[in-house]
């Protein structure tokens, strides 16, 4: 399935996935896996750590309302090598933070980076990819942030507590990276390139509140939002679970992160997945899979195969869904689509900055199983929502 067409579009796909990778693996997730280290370093509580992190997502949100608005003006070239240029930035401040202040600025710029690099690459995409074969391109690069997550949890294991070495590396990765996209990432946005079919004749709609809001988003954007919330515990306290409640080593739990990962990369047949099951089925899978993920790993934090079972089932679950809301933006904003999946993407950073502190707040008051059996528990309600029925996205066609 993947190698049919791959030949086609793997000229963008590959620089695109290395720029999620970058972004998402290693300048935003990589945060979660160099915590015990960053806490010890600068005598820093488990509250104070937990503002950073949250300044991240935050920072993610102003740049992503950034990125939807200037995308489709300035074209993807240029907000990919921004994102690219911003997190090589955060990850080496972080990387030679000389005190928490330091530290928080440079976590909260390097997290700021996923906002600016998913809608170039959309924009990309619809620039110079043919429309059949755009959405498994989109999905294909966004499982970058499985590569990410997997390469920064090898490197974890390898460096075993140098985390400034590791970060360090990361960043002259990025620059690397940061030259690929600045190669080959078209210059023009979508609607510059001349004799676009898809575009020719039309006017770009402007980006307003009532362009953004209506029956076909609605339901686009509370599976967004739904999603940020009930993944927002395993990203943030899955390994605190698995290694105070579960009992697993350091590098056991580092492992349960590489699996995350190297699992995660099914989650790049979620295009295919919508084509031949519709939006509405796939949509419900997944979040049933994410649902099951979490559960299993309150249930039995402390049997081993279990809690890899659980790690294994929720990479490739949560980047399906990023996948499918990247897909399902695409089609309901069709004519911008840069525009249509910031939103997306933004407001799956909003749930998760709402679902932290909710779920961090019930674990306070409860415990870490109740708050990801809360969490279980929206996943499952979100997979009763039923997109428009103009976006069944089969049979290879947009609506």
């Amino acid at each position: 399935m993947l190698g049919r067409n791959f030949g086609e579009i793997r000229w963008l796909v590959a620089p695109g996935m290395a720029m999620i990778a970058l972004t998402y693996g290693l300048a935003r997730f990589a945060y979660g896996l160099v915590l015990p280290e960053l806490r010890e370093a600068f005598d820093l509580p488990s509250s104070v750590l937990g503002v950073i992190g949250s300044g991240s997502y935050v920072g993610y949100c102003v740049a992503a309302i950034f990125s939807l608005v200037y995308t489709s003006r300035t074209g993807p070239r240029f907000m990919a090598v921004a994102a690219g240029a911003v997190a090589v930035a955060g990850l080496a401040i972080v990387a030679t933070a000389p005190s928490a202040w330091v530290l928080a600025a440079g976590v909260i710029l390097a997290g700021s980076s996923t906002g600016l690099s998913s809608p170039p690459m959309v924009e990309a995409v619809a620039s110079s990819i043919r429309e059949g074969l755009q959405d498994r391109a989109n999905t294909l690069i966004n499982c970058g942030t499985s590569v990410g997550i997997a390469a920064s949890g090898t490197a974890a294991l390898v460096l075993m507590g140098q985390w400034r070495v590791m970060l360090a590396a990361f960043a002259a990765v990025g620059v690397a990276v940061l030259l690929w996209n600045a190669a080959f990432v078209p210059r023009k946005p979508a609607r510059e390139i001349e004799g676009d079919a898809a575009y020719r004749g039309t006017e770009t709609p402007r980006l307003t509140f009532s362009y953004l809001m209506g029956s076909r988003s609605a339901p686009l954007f509370a599976a967004a939002i739904l999603l940020g919330v009930s993944s927002a515990a395993y990203w943030t306290f899955s390994r605190d679970l698995v290694s105070s409640l579960g009992g697993l080593s350091e590098s056991g739990s580092t492992l349960f992160w590489i699996v995350i990962g190297v699992s995660g990369l099914l989650g790049g047949a979620a295009g295919d997945m919508v084509r031949r099951l519709g939006l509405k089925m796939a949509l419900r899978i997944s979040l049933l899979s994410m649902a099951a993920s979490i559960a299993l790993l309150a249930t039995a934090p402390g049997v081993t195969a279990f809690t890899y079972l659980s790690a294994a089932t929720f990479g490739p679950a949560y980047i399906m869904l990023t996948g499918i809301i990247l897909v399902w933006s695409v089609a309901v904003f069709h004519d911008r689509p840069s525009a249509g999946t910031g939103v997306g993407f933004l407001l799956i950073a909003i749930g998760q900055i709402v679902g932290s502190t909710v779920m961090g707040t019930i674990a306070g008051a409860t415990s870490l199983t109740t708050a990801f059996y809360a969490s279980a528990a929206i996943s499952l309600a979100a997979a009763f929502l039923k997109p428009h029925p103009k976006d069944t996205i089969t049979g290879g066609d947009h609506p």
